[in-house]
Formats: structure tokens, C-alpha cells, sequence
């Protein structure tokens, strides 16, 4: 029971931002408040703004969407291993929310029109002062391949659920944590550390050297003065366990794939189950909304639509069976 009212008490990546209520609160569905969804009793425990309020006095207002807005590319660079460093001038206004952790955009190729050419990218990083988003793109399907071809290119966002465990990244303060990287999810490490450090963390990084590492993210994380270790995370499981425990480390937060994230998850369990673990949203993202249902996952027998709602780190990789 404690679980399953766990996952009805989900929070909405959108709750309490200018883009809530959203449609899923005008049509019954929405994600955080039981109200809205035609149940007697609120247990939502948010602690902003009265979702069912703002949805009752904006009910003649149009819903706040996200506005898709024609970019300039200002620069691509080839990183190696058909991977691209992008960076695109942005609007301000859309920038300001790119730095939060687990931020990411839907970006489409010039010539498509179609929303269903939108693919989610995550940030890597901003520059304020010359209002460029920074991201990578490996072009791969029908969705990517054209990306880098043209001068311009569509973005729509922000969104800010490339993250399960936002809540634990924003709380940490003043504690020892630990970066973990593999591979391509390294990308959104950088918000990450940056509001680590913002929080007064004492911040290590580990990152997988069996797979790919991006110079980028090396220069950009040395920028940040953090210690960086670079080595064999299975080769050094050991090395690891013993580390967080005899440096006392709070919370760890895992960049990779399912499989990678479950590895650590279960080396950070093995000397504590109370550390804060916060990891990459790897799960299928489309819409970005939770319209389109194609995130949509079974956690504590209850359906959770990942591109929007915050899912405890643990759960979600442990409804994956992996």
C-alpha cells in the first residue's frame, strides 16, 4: 500500500512552472492532482501553488505551451565517432530554464514540418552571454540524419524531466556526492554539477573509461575545478564500494543507460540503500507532454508517463527487470 500511494503522490516535472496547468489538468489526466482527476480525497502533498485552483481560474485562459522557434546554427563541430557538437542561438527567454539539471529540447531539421520529426536532445550547456544552447547529436534515424545539413534549426522547449531524482540534486547541500558517467548520457552531467557546486557539494566525478568519453565534457568539467577519475567501472567495482564508504558519500548520481544505472545502483545499496541516487531518464520520450502515451511505464502497478513525472530513481530501475 505505502508503495503504490508512493506512486499516486507522483511529482509533475511541469507542476508549479508557467506551463502548468497543461492539457493533461484540462482533460482529467493530469499527473499530480487527484482533484483534477475526479477523485474525492487530495493526498497530492505539492507544496506550490493549488493545481486544481489555478486550473479552476484559468479555465477561459488557453493553456501555456511551449513555443517551437526557428534557430540559427552558429556552429557545428565533428567530436569523433559521427558525433556532433552543436551549438544554436536561442532566445533568452528559453535559455534561462536550459541550465536547470535534466533539462532538454525537442529539436527537428529545417525542412520537416511535422511535429513527429522532434526528437528530444538533452543540454549540455548554455552560454548566457552569447545566447547559445550546447548539445550533441549522434545522427542516426530519419529524426537526426538532416540535423546538421541545414544553417537553422527547430527547437521547442524547454522540458525538464531528462532527470529521475531533480528534487535530490536541488536539495543536496553542503554534502559529499559523486558524479558517475557512461558513455553518451554524460552530456547532461554538466547542469548537474553546476548546481551541485551552486549547493556548496564537495563533487567527484567517475567516468566509465570503456566507453565513449567526450573530450568536451572533460574540458568543460576541469572548467568547474572538479576532481575527475577516470577508470574501469566493472574492473573496479571493489575500488567504488569502498570508495563511497570511506569518504561518507550522500548522494550519487548515475549518467548512463538502464543497464549501467541498475550497476551502480546496486553497488551504491550495497553500503547504503539511504544514499540519495538520482540518475539519466533514458526511457522512450516523444511528445514531451505525456499526450502521445509512448513514454508511458508500469511502476508499483501504477502507469507513469516518464517524460513528465519525477520517478523515485530505485523504482523505476527496478520495474525495468533488468
Amino acid at each position: 500500500m505505502d508503495k503504490l500511494k508512493k506512486a499516486n503522490n507522483q511529482l509533475c516535472a511541469d507542476a508549479g512552472s508557467k506551463y502548468c496547468p497543461c492539457h493533461l489538468a484540462y482533460s482529467g489526466d493530469c499527473i499530480k492532482c487527484p482533484i483534477t482527476r475526479g477523485e474525492k480525497v487530495c493526498d497530492c502533498l505539492w507544496q506550490g501553488v493549488c493545481i486544481y485552483n489555478e486550473l479552476q481560474h484559468n479555465k477561459n485562459v488557453p493553456v501555456c505551451e511551449r513555443k517551437e522557434t526557428l534557430c540559427k546554427i552558429n556552429e557545428v563541430n565533428e567530436l569523433g565517432n559521427e558525433t556532433f557538437l552543436i551549438k544554436i542561438n536561442v532566445p533568452k527567454s528559453m535559455l534561462i530554464d536550459l541550465c536547470s539539471p535534466g533539462a532538454f529540447v525537442l529539436i527537428k531539421s529545417k525542412d520537416r514540418s511535422s511535429d513527429i520529426f522532434n526528437t528530444p536532445i538533452s543540454v549540455m550547456d548554455v552560454d548566457f552571454e552569447n545566447s547559445i544552447l550546447e548539445v550533441v547529436i549522434k545522427p542516426r534515424g530519419i529524426k537526426t540524419k538532416n540535423i546538421i545539413n541545414f544553417e537553422e534549426v527547430w527547437v521547442k522547449g524547454p522540458y525538464f524531466n531528462g532527470i529521475f531524482g531533480i528534487k535530490q540534486i536541488k536539495s543536496a547541500y553542503q554534502k559529499n556526492t559523486l558524479v558517475i558517467l557512461n558513455g553518451l548520457s554524460q552530456v547532461n552531467s554538466i547542469n548537474v554539477v553546476k548546481r551541485l557546486l551552486e549547493n556548496k557539494n564537495n563533487v567527484v566525478v567517475f567516468i566509465n573509461n570503456q566507453a565513449t568519453i567526450l573530450d568536451v565534457i572533460i574540458e568543460k568539467l576541469k572548467e568547474l575545478g572538479v576532481n575527475i577519475q577516470s577508470t574501469d567501472l566493472n574492473e573496479d567495482r571493489d575500488f567504488l564500494i569502498d570508495y563511497i564508504r570511506r569518504n561518507n558519500v550522500e548522494f550519487v548520481y548515475s549518467g548512463g543507460a538502464d543497464l549501467f544505472n541498475k550497476y551502480i545502483m546496486d553497488i551504491v545499496d550495497s553500503v547504503d540503500p539511504n544514499i540519495d541516487l538520482a540518475i539519466s531518464n533514458s526511457n522512450l520520450i516523444c511528445c514531451g507532454e505525456g499526450i502521445c502515451g509512448a513514454c508511458t511505464i508500469e511502476v508499483n502497478g501504477k502507469r507513469i508517463k516518464s517524460c513528465k513525472a519525477q520517478i523515485d530513481s530505485r523504482a523505476f530501475l527496478n520495474s525495468k527487470n533488468l
